[in-house]
């Protein structure tokens, strides 16, 4: 059968919130995790605000433009 390799192997920590109790003690890997970690909701939210704000203005250019490429379609231009 199968032979199950049963040695401990070490389990990388991802985000412990003890280990960023103390900042002095972090290394330089650790704090720009945290500092990502808690930056990603606040660009997550400005860019969904911009979205909802400019959903409409940013379609209608994208069917416009397309709109232009395809009467330009058969043209011919020097």
């Amino acid at each position: 059968m199968i032979k199950k390799n049963n040695k401990k192997r070490k389990i990388r920590k991802i985000f412990q919130w003890q280990d960023y109790l103390n900042w002095k003690k972090m290394t330089i890997q650790q704090k720009i995790n945290f500092k990502r970690a808690c930056l990603f909701p606040l660009a997550a939210y400005f860019i969904y605000s911009f979205l909802l704000e400019f959903t409409y203005p940013i379609l209608i250019i994208i069917v416009i433009c397309f709109l232009v490429r395809f009467i330009n379609k058969n043209k011919l231009t020097k």
